[in-house]
């Protein structure tokens, strides 16, 4: 039943039009509710979607906003700022735990009680029961609307906010979970079928793990951008990813096939962001194998200087230093034994070894060398007979102490640097 509204005739100092539209909404509230909530469902079907009581629970938010509506009309100047009661953050939080509606239709809904709500103002000023003076109808006219805007303006942004906020707390949760599991997982605390149900990541599968991390904690957001666009070159079958630590990640893949290696070559990773990745392996046992290859993997290209550049370390490119330099004090003495001076930090023993890397890589063939180092290639000849007389033999490709020198010398000029 409607309730009946006895419109307060006072005189004109005294009359003020926020005051009958506050007395309005307190007399039709049953009666605006039903009308408003048929209206939404009408317009936005998907508040109806997946609920229990859809018309219940959109009867209620719309309740807590015409009550808010109401007090902000009450107790908020006319041209002050408006502020919206702690309770409408409240409901807006537990839709948000819900999901249901989304931030889109919430918004969409806010459009549609808007709307709704001046036809029924404009309604009511021509109605007997509510009828004004032209003067007084004109004046009502102008601060609801411009009442209106602002409610549902500042309900809309405070909405967005909390939802964002709230969505943000629960992915923080679901993250700090997952990373909760994945550590468990990597112990060897947790079953393969818990941490499986937990991730949402089959374990029976080859895995591909990787460390990713930034210099400073401004460039997470860089970091998701760089991980995300990396993941949908791989187009890997399955991705995990949990926080590390406050400047980077652990993450997992299982690729269809081998090309991941050729992309990551490609990749170019922008300045201040740095990632590693370790060797496929298969199962639960391949999860943590192929994580610790990333985790060593960074640690030679940290000691290397490699992990400064723009590309990624993959761990099969540095096994041979990892292996080699778990004695870094006796992978030191072996550097120096077979380079002597060549292992020297000056510019041209760095310039040097470099082109010998590159030399023995292109099985000792002065052309290709040179046409990886931009270089002509009688200066290619010119640098290893330096080398050479370096070293004090001819250089051997077919030499693998050599080889697994030239590997270790970035380990071992950081080993005497610290």
């Amino acid at each position: 039943m409607v309730r009946s509204m006895t419109i307060d005739h006072r005189a004109e100092a005294e009359w003020r039009p926020l005051d009958w539209m506050a007395r309005w909404l307190d007399a039709e509230l049953d009666s605006l509710l039903d009308s408003l909530v048929d209206y939404e469902l009408t317009e936005i079907p998907e508040l109806a979607v997946a609920r229990v009581d859809p018309r219940g629970e959109i009867r209620h938010s719309v309740r807590v906003h015409l009550i808010a509506l109401a007090e902000s009309i009450r107790h908020s100047p006319c041209d002050g700022q408006l502020t919206l009661p702690s309770f409408i953050s409240r409901n807006t939080r537990a839709l948000a735990r819900k999901d249901m509606p989304s931030l889109p239709a919430l918004l969409r809904a806010f459009e549609k009680m808007h709307a709704g709500l001046w036809r029924r103002i404009a309604a009511a000023l021509r109605d007997g029961r509510y009828r004004l003076e032209p003067e007084q109808r004109a004046e009502v006219l102008e601060l609801a609307s411009a009442r209106l805007f602002a409610y549902f303006q500042t309900a809309s942004k405070e909405t967005a906010a909390s939802y964002a906020a709230e969505h943000a707390l629960l992915h923080r949760r679901s993250m700090s979970r997952r990373s909760e599991v994945a550590t468990a997982l990597l112990g060897g605390s947790v079953s393969a079928a818990e941490a499986e149900q937990a991730l949402g990541y089959q374990l029976n599968a080859t895995h591909i793990g990787y460390v990713a991390w930034v210099d400073e904690p401004s460039g997470l957001d860089r970091l998701d951008g760089v991980i995300t666009m990396l993941t949908e070159r791989l187009r890997p079958r399955q991705h995990l990813s949990v926080p590390a630590d406050d400047l980077g990640l652990f993450g997992w893949v299982t690729c269809h096939n081998g090309t991941w290696r050729e992309i990551l070559r490609e990749l170019v990773l922008p300045a201040g962001i740095h990632c590693a990745w370790g060797s496929p392996q298969q199962g639960v046992e391949g999860f943590r194998a192929s994580h610790l290859d990333a985790l060593e993997a960074r640690r030679v290209g940290q000691a290397t200087g490699l992990t400064d550049g723009s590309e990624a370390v993959v761990f099969d490119d540095v096994a041979v230093a990892s292996l080699a330099s778990r004695d870094l004090g006796s992978a030191s003495a072996f550097v120096h034994r077979q380079l002597g001076r060549l292992a020297g930090t000056d510019e041209l023993a760095v310039r040097l070894l470099g082109t010998l890397r590159v030399y023995l890589d292109e099985l000792a063939s002065p052309t290709r060398t040179a046409r990886r180092l931009h270089v002509h290639p009688n200066t290619v000849v010119k640098r290893v007979e330096r080398i050479e007389a370096m070293l004090g033999r001819r250089v051997d490709p077919a030499s693998l102490s050599l080889r697994v020198a030239v590997e270790l010398a970035p380990l071992a000029s950081s080993t005497r640097s610290a």
